[in-house]
């Protein structure tokens, strides 16, 4: 009888030995250990803080440009309107040049006109990235020939004084629309007066209100040993 319990009871033992082998887990078993854990969410929060803080500095930097861009095109704005009528557009900011300034049916700047474009350079030297777009236009009176060469000659009449005032020939264009694109009606002689301009539209990235986002690295976070 005690043989017989020796033996069950030695069968028991095994049974809870190997129970137990199968429950634990090999230390070199790759499965990462607490400590490791600890350290790739350490690693991890830190990253996730460093984005978060780069992205709050991006907005910032960006609100900054959009504010400076804002108030220079504001402040041109105002400026050019004490010399020559301008209105903010999406275009950019047009500067309007009335018939009054050239001689009766021809491309020839009067003294005040070239006064006003000297003002005008002087502003707009100090910002060479500007473009300047030079758009002659004409009433409805007269041949279409004849139109579209006078609004050609006035658009390029002024673009040549504003080179000679230093502003970059490359950053400017000229060009005639005749009678294309009026603005008042032409059966009226204060419309028709309305329709002879020459416009500068005035444009550029250091004005304008769109602006590519400024753009962040992506950082990585370490989540294995190296």
């Amino acid at each position: 009888m005690f043989k017989i319990s020796s033996i069950i009871l030695a069968a028991v033992m095994m049974l809870g030995a190997s129970a137990q082998a199968q429950t634990q887990v090999p230390a070199d078993s790759g499965n990462p250990t607490p400590t490791f854990r600890i350290a790739v969410v350490s690693r991890t929060t830190r990253a996730v803080s460093y984005n978060r803080d780069a992205a709050a500095s991006s907005d910032a930097q960006l609100q900054q440009a959009l504010r400076e861009r804002g108030e220079l095109r504001a402040r041109l704005l105002q400026q050019f309107n004490l010399i020559l009528e301008t209105r903010d557009t999406a275009r950019g900011l047009v500067v309007n040049m009335s018939d009054v300034l050239f001689d009766s049916g021809k491309f020839t700047l009067r003294p005040l006109a070239r006064e006003k474009l000297a003002k005008i350079s002087g502003i707009v030297l100090a910002y060479p990235t500007l473009n300047f777009a030079i758009e002659g236009n004409t009433d409805s009176v007269g041949s279409e020939s004849f139109n579209q060469d006078l609004s050609e000659k006035r658009a390029e009449g002024v673009r040549s004084y504003l080179t000679q005032q230093g502003v970059p020939a490359s950053s400017t264009t000229a060009t005639g629309f005749g009678k294309a694109r009026p603005i008042a009606s032409n059966d009226t002689s204060e419309g028709r007066q309305l329709n002879r301009r020459v416009e500068l539209i005035v444009s550029g990235e250091v004005i304008s209100t769109k602006i590519v986002s400024l753009s962040l690295q992506p950082v990585v976070a370490v989540t294995s040993p190296q």
